[in-house]
């Protein structure tokens, strides 16, 4: 029994160019698709790229506000801790009716948190991705900084209210002065990591619009109610 194929109206070679032409139409379509892909890709990394670096300038703009208030800081915790050392001797006090405390900063990180979960961070270039990671892992390390020193100063300005120390207040705001120094330090030397990094990425800070507090450059003898006039917070000072 022979099996007889059908032959192709015009005949094999043309049958075969036909195909050919249909495979060619086919490869020519992927590769187009794949290109209108790539470009896609791009212009979705170029964006990302773009959020992520206004986030990330958005935040140092903060962190230069904080840096801006720097000599304030150590020159209060070196005033404070004077002035614990005279009460070992002479437990009253006079004239303290102002510590203040440097501000906290929030640093935000919403952006870069959507961008990722989005799948868009992972298309930008990687050592410039590890770079953003780095820096937001360090902003994050500062921010957590910024808060716990909130409470050592808090603790602090029970020197505007007191008018003499027993011993285990004086302990107690000696422990409270130590962890601000170090807290502060901390600050300066992680944002000198940030500010380094961020030149590698040729990154610039977005000037701070938000009024910053000052309250811990005023002298240790102001006025609650000089500190509240002076302060640019629109309800004063804690």
């Amino acid at each position: 029994m022979h099996v007889h194929l059908p032959k192709p109206l015009h005949g094999w070679r043309a049958f075969v160019g036909e195909v050919g032409i249909i495979v060619l139409g086919v490869l020519i379509a992927l590769g187009a698709e794949q290109v209108v892909e790539q470009v896609h890709q791009r212009q979705e990394a170029a964006q990302a790229d773009n959020i992520i670096r206004g986030e990330l300038a958005f935040n140092l703009g903060r962190l230069q506000s904080r840096l801006q208030i720097r000599s304030c800081v150590d020159a209060r915790i070196s005033q404070i801790e004077r002035l614990l050392d005279t009460a070992v001797a002479q437990p009253k006090l006079h004239g303290t009716t102002w510590i203040g405390r440097p501000q906290y900063w929030t640093l935000q990180t919403s952006r870069w948190e959507a961008e990722s979960q989005a799948g868009h961070a992972a298309l930008i270039d990687r050592r410039e991705l590890a770079q953003y990671g780095f820096i937001y892992a360090l902003m994050r390390d500062i921010e957590n900084e910024m808060m716990v020193e909130q409470t050592d100063w808090a603790k602090l300005r029970m020197l505007e209210r007191l008018h003499s120390l027993d011993e285990p207040t004086l302990a107690d705001l000696n422990a409270a002065v130590q962890d601000a120094r170090y807290r502060a330090w901390r600050v300066a030397l992680i944002s000198r990591e940030i500010s380094t990094g961020a030149n590698e990425l040729n990154l610039a800070a977005i000037p701070n619009s938000s009024p910053a507090s000052r309250s811990v450059c005023y002298p240790i003898n102001t006025s609650r109610d000089a500190a509240n006039r002076l302060s640019k917070l629109p309800f004063g000072e804690p």
